[in-house]
């Protein structure tokens, strides 16, 4: 693994997470609602959703996933069903409970649950680690140790993309700081997950 296909890896990782998606779009709802802290849970969440699809990878485990769609697809609307009932969970909260809530802050682990729901759930990221990622690894290297490498990487360039549009949505929040926007905040994040889910929906029903 030379210098040049480490740095070609990073761009074009850090190009796929600068690019808006469900990961993103739930990272800045998270923020919208509550602030950077909120965002932290989600942000952590999809991390180890990539850990957990780096350690698939370097046990040849994605392989076997592409031959047992079966297998998958209860881990993907596993994910769509958990959003769902995050969402849900949130609207049901009422104003009261808010002001309570430090104006809509979501506990860490919720929020954890959400990011690695949204980045197992998606049939995309099977795509980039059974096809996208073997053109950087050299078979006749280490594969567990280019993994580690790639990882790493990958743990930079997410952290860059994600925590650039979780400030976006954090800043937007802290401008216009009030009960009433918060709590509209928080509804609106509510409803940017059911979007999400339906657009994971989609896309796994497209796959069957």
């Amino acid at each position: 693994m030379t210098h040049e296909t480490l740095l070609l890896f990073f761009i074009t990782d850090l190009l796929f997470c600068l690019s808006p998606g469900p990961a993103t779009i739930v990272c800045a709802s998270y923020a919208a609602s509550g602030g950077m802290r909120n965002a932290l849970g989600p942000i952590m969440g999809i991390h180890a959703g990539n850990f957990i699809w780096y350690a698939l990878s370097a046990l040849g485990l994605v392989a076997l996933l592409q031959t047992a769609p079966n297998l998958y697809n209860i881990i993907r609307w596993a994910g769509v069903a958990y959003l769902v009932w995050i969402a849900f969970t949130m609207l049901r909260q009422s104003k009261a409970s808010l002001a309570l809530n430090k104006h809509g802050t979501v506990k860490f682990s919720r929020g954890f649950m959400s990011g690695l729901a949204v980045h197992m759930s998606n049939p995309k990221a099977l795509l980039f680690y059974a096809a996208f990622l073997p053109q950087f690894i050299d078979p006749e290297i280490s594969i567990l140790l280019q993994i580690i490498i790639l990882a790493a990487i990958t743990l930079i360039t997410e952290s860059i993309g994600l925590f650039f549009y979780s400030s976006i949505a954090a800043g937007a929040r802290s401008i216009a700081n009030s009960a009433k926007i918060s709590n509209i905040a928080h509804y609106g994040s509510a409803i940017m997950l059911i979007m999400v889910a339906t657009f994971m929906a989609y896309l796994n029903y497209s796959e069957i």
